[in-house]
């Protein structure tokens, strides 16, 4: 009897004693639910722990020394100087103090090998249509390679307005977006809006609805972006620029009317006025042209650039001029033309020969104002799978099999690299890489998708070479 008391006492004590503790805490994993306003398009794998550790842990955003920057191999046969001057660039930032740690990866070079980047001269394009987490993660992404200072959102018309003076949800999710861009980490990113792609209420009579192209009426345009201006607060300054269209000298891009430079300004003079009226400190932005030429459904990028000309473009003299100047499987300081490889037989195909091509024709024309690269890169299907593997090139762009990795980190980083020095730099203001995100579009890499191709993160959502090359690189950071 006496040992049963005992034995009754001692574990009444113990339960006494266990209701005074905490409880262990559970941890639970849940995958966000996709935000009813936003696509199903995009879904990378929720980040997992060790991701978001690495992510807080990394340093956010840290000033770093500006060693002299490298330079790059000298440019030869290049075209005389013209009457007109140069344009004078803005003045680089000071140097800062260098952070205490420098990430190492044993595919990367050293930092002290690679070319040291001026951060507030390049951006990245990201595809927003995403979770509110995945959107975040997203950001720390771009906050760990720290080499942007502007973000690029591409916004299709037809999704945000699919009916006449109705938003969609999608519209609304699409300014969260900017905002969160523009107050992300301790630095805000400049945001530069790209917009394209008419809803089909808006499209002329006879379009072809299986393409895309623009309003019948130029002030449809200017409506809807004035109205996207508006739900951001344009007196924040939330968007930094606005590029009007995308590569309209493509007929996928720009159906239902007259394809040629002359049209194309009639839309960009209504929306300019537009935008200026209620946001003049925004950046207006021509719309950047796909390097083509004798292609069917194509006008060559040359000659519309010329034809805007003829429709009035130099009486604009505050705007920035959109281009983009890829480079296929060529090395960035090459020019036309090689029998070593393909995609090398017509100057369209080289990244340096864009631009010269382009200043050339802005020399002829008096137009002194500014480049903006709004989309570059190169582009493989390797190492572009869920687990790193390889994928062969997709029949949309077969070029990608004659670029490895290394190619496509070195190419991107000595590209940035020239536009950092003369004479690139003295006409070239911001470049934006394409892009970030691409390959985590369900099925992109599946379906052959080009655009996954130049994605800095894998199917996986995981970075590929050329996010460690720019991760390393030593930093010239600006100053807010």
């Amino acid at each position: 009897m006496t040992k049963s008391v005992i034995l009754l006492a001692i574990l009444i004590a113990l339960f006494i004693a266990a209701c005074g503790q905490e409880p262990t805490p559970i941890i639970v994993y849940v995958t966000a639910t996709p935000d009813s306003s936003v696509s199903n398009d995009v879904l990378p794998p929720p980040p997992t722990s060790e991701d978001i550790t690495r992510l807080a842990a990394a340093p956010r955003r840290t000033p770093t020394v500006t060693p002299a920057v490298t330079q790059p191999p000298p440019a030869t046969n290049t075209p005389p100087p013209t009457a007109t001057p140069p344009f004078t660039p803005t003045q680089p930032p000071s140097n800062t103090p260098a952070p205490s740690h420098t990430p190492f990866f044993p595919d990367v070079p050293p930092a002290e090998e690679l070319p040291v980047i001026d951060v507030s001269k390049f951006g990245i394009q990201v595809h927003p249509f995403t979770t509110h987490q995945e959107w975040t993660y997203i950001l720390g992404n771009v906050g760990q390679i720290n080499a942007f200072s502007w973000i690029k959102i591409q916004l299709d018309w037809s999704q945000l307005e699919p009916d006449r003076g109705r938003y969609s949800e999608l519209f609304k999710t699409y300014a969260l977006r900017v905002q969160g861009a523009n107050y992300e980490g301790n630095r805000p990113y400049k945001v530069l809006l790209s917009v394209a792609k008419a809803p089909k209420w808006a499209r002329p009579d006879g379009a072809n609805l299986s393409l895309d192209g623009p309003p019948a009426d130029p002030q449809l345009l200017a409506k809807f972006i004035t109205d996207f201006i508006r739900e951001t607060k344009p007196e924040d300054n939330r968007i930094g620029a606005i590029e009007v269209w995308n590569e309209p000298n493509l007929e996928r891009e720009w159906n239902g009317v007259d394809m040629s430079g002359q049209t194309y300004m009639e839309y960009f003079g209504v929306v300019y006025d537009a935008i200026k009226d209620i946001a003049p400190n925004i950046q207006v932005v021509t719309a950047g042209l796909a390097p083509t030429c004798g292609i069917p459904g194509t006008v060559c990028d040359r000659q519309f650039f010329q034809q805007m000309y003829a429709g009035g473009l130099a009486n604009y003299q505050d705007i920035k001029i959109g281009i983009h100047p890829y480079g296929w499987a060529n090395p960035p300081e090459e020019r036309c033309c090689s029998d070593v490889r393909g995609w090398a037989d017509n100057p369209v195909f080289f990244f340096l020969d864009t631009l010269e091509d382009y200043m050339d024709i802005m020399n002829r024309n008096n137009h002194n104002v500014p480049l903006w690269i709004t989309e570059f890169g190169w582009g493989t299907y390797q190492n572009i799978l869920f687990n790193g593997g390889d994928a062969p090139a997709p029949p949309v762009a077969p070029q990608f099999d004659l670029v490895t990795p290394e190619q496509q980190a070195e190419y991107t980083i000595r590209a940035m690299d020239m536009l950092q020095q003369p004479p690139l730099s003295d006409r070239v203001e911001v470049a934006i890489l394409w892009n970030l995100n691409f390959a985590t579009i369900r099925d992109a890499v599946a379906n052959g998708q080009e655009q996954a191709g130049y994605s800095l993160l894998n199917a996986g959502g995981q970075p590929r070479l050329v996010y460690r090359y720019l991760e390393v690189a030593r930093k010239i950071i600006p100053e807010f």
